[in-house]
């Protein structure tokens, strides 16, 4: 018997005919189905199988908004593509969101390249067959050769792409992720284009609200021109004031501030940018060359 992963109350409405909606009801997730029930008699029964994307924080045009907040579940049922909104408080949507995501994705087979990249370097690295776990803060691939590890914290871009895969075109999830100062690229691809498009909804929920936590980020003209030192010269030993051409006292007095900021750490030769600290930069100067 598979076992229950998430049982709690919430509002819902279903793009289908099994229940009378939007209601109130109960939902259980197991690791293989959700069931959404208003009653003992009424409810629908989700396969996992059969998801093919979750999304948080926004109503489909097909729904009237729901009091709490949303997420939608959309399925394939009798051949058909169907939603279901849920709406309940904030804590539950996101506990309920990211085991939702583990459910689906966790076990399945996937084929990563890692690195495909490192610091912007195109690497000769071989695809490799892996299973997929999505853990606390992090993915890993299990592969023969052992664990590749992106940590969700350190994800600063991503995207959709068709890659050569096994002699043949198929599309992958591009990964840029940063681990002590490196830019890293792992490429993966997944089993079917449903389970790489779910990986990609989780992988831009992380990335969105780690967006989300600079938006009040304040920085003088001072620190953000360190950081922009800091994105250019790397992990190499440079006299810092030598390129700034300020005081290396000064210099020490912004790292610090930095440092608070969380987004300039020790690196192995010299103070380096941490993952959030590579995004603030990377934002700042597209924004210059804009």
């Amino acid at each position: 018997m598979s076992s229950v992963l998430a049982d709690f109350t919430a509002q819902f409405t279903v793009e289908a005919d099994a229940i009378e909606t939007p209601t109130k009801g109960r939902l259980v997730l197991r690791d293989d189905k959700l069931a959404l029930a208003a009653t003992a008699d009424e409810q629908l029964v989700v396969p996992l199988s059969s998801v093919f994307d979750v999304r948080a924080g926004s109503v489909p045009n097909l729904f009237e908004p729901l009091p709490g907040t949303p997420v939608t579940v959309a399925f394939e049922r009798d051949g058909r593509r169907e939603v279901a909104l849920i709406a309940t408080d904030e804590q539950t949507v996101r506990k309920f969101t990211t085991i939702l995501f583990k459910a689906i994705l966790n076990g399945s087979r996937a084929t990563v390249k890692h690195p495909a990249k490192l610091g912007g370097r195109v690497l000769g690295t071989d695809f490799r067959s892996a299973v997929l776990a999505v853990e606390r803060e992090r993915l890993t691939f299990e592969t023969g050769e052992g664990p590749v590890v992106v940590a969700l914290d350190g994800v600063i871009d991503f995207s959709r792409e068709h890659r050569t895969v096994d002699g043949r075109e198929r599309p992958v999830a591009v990964v840029d992720h940063v681990r002590t100062g490196d830019t890293i690229t792992t490429v993966t691809a997944t089993e079917s284009n449903r389970l790489l498009s779910i990986l990609g909804r989780y992988l831009r929920r992380e990335y969105d609200e780690q967006m989300a936590t600079l938006r009040d980020l304040s920085l003088s003209e001072g620190e953000t021109e360190l950081l922009t030192a800091l994105y250019s010269t790397g992990d190499r030993d440079i006299a810092l004031a030598s390129v700034l051409g300020i005081p290396p006292e000064e210099v020490q007095k912004r790292l610090h501030a930095l440092h608070e900021k969380g987004l300039v750490e020790s690196g192995e030769h010299a103070p380096v940018l941490t993952s959030t600290g590579q995004i603030v930069v990377t934002q700042y100067l597209e924004r210059v060359n804009a």
